[in-house]
């Protein structure tokens, strides 16, 4: 379930972010997270996101902003925002009590998003359910935010290119880990006809500093294009309000409708 959270900026930190900032746009979500009551706790639990391995997911992902105006300074690294609005989209792949929970938790939120160099204040003043599409077994999308798809090689880790041939495997690979993790149960359709058709000649690489000026500091590329998949209606739904590929809790995978 997606909603478009709008924010009004209060410029008493400045009005500029760093030109990557979707790792702060993390950040600043589990700061809102941090803030819930045990009601959170009760929703979390409920929905599960665990895999019988240990590996867990955080079943949602977002948008880059959408500013009103702005500008990107290259020499500082930043964007400088010059309108007063920013709307943000944020999908959760649950829907029992999303809606309920979701505009609960962001409503008449004040919140800083950016890093030690470059940082914003942000005032919530709406926020809007978005209405729930009907999704078909071939689609066309857009990567909102780069989907980003790795692949180790033994102590190393690769970052698949979408023209690369692996590329596809490692999309199914994670519908299907994600499709276990919030079923509890391994997917049983047919994959055979899983399909994925890059339809932008030169994708665009994206490198997000994770942690950043921190020991745990790590940079992770992704990449944004135009495409057409196919899949199951289950996995598909997967896609479209969980995100698409690795890391979505961390500012990847966002896909829309073309």
């Amino acid at each position: 379930m997606r909603f478009k959270i709008i924010f009004q900026i209060d410029r008493k930190y400045g009005d500029c972010l760093p030109v990557n900032y979707q790792y702060e746009q993390s950040a600043m979500i589990y700061k809102i997270l941090s803030k819930a009551n045990a009601e959170f706790s009760a929703w979390l639990h409920d929905n599960g996101f665990k895999l019988d391995n240990g590996k867990h997911f955080k079943l949602f992902c977002y948008s880059r902003f959408q500013f009103e105006k702005y500008r990107i300074l290259p020499k500082a690294g930043c964007i400088n925002i010059i309108g007063n609005k920013i709307e943000w989209l944020v999908s959760f792949l649950p829907e029992q009590t999303t809606a309920e929970f979701v505009q609960g938790l962001f409503a008449n939120q004040h919140v800083v998003v950016g890093n030690k160099d470059y940082r914003v204040a942000l005032d919530v003043v709406g926020i809007e359910a978005q209405p729930s599409l009907s999704l078909e077994e071939k689609m066309e999308f857009r990567a909102n935010s780069a989907i980003c798809i790795r692949e180790r090689q033994g102590d190393r880790v690769q970052y698949l290119s979408p023209m690369d041939n692996h590329y596809r495997d490692g999309l199914l690979k994670g519908l299907l880990a994600r499709y276990e993790s919030f079923y509890g149960q391994s997917f049983t359709g047919d994959v055979s006809s899983f399909d994925f058709e890059l339809m932008t000649d030169k994708p665009k690489s994206t490198l997000v500093t994770i942690k950043a000026g921190t020991p745990d500091q790590t940079r992770v590329r992704g990449f944004r294009y135009d495409f057409r998949l196919t899949a199951p209606i289950e996995l598909m739904k997967i896609a479209y309000d969980g995100g698409l590929g690795e890391l979505c809790s961390q500012g990847f995978g966002f896909i829309e409708i073309k």
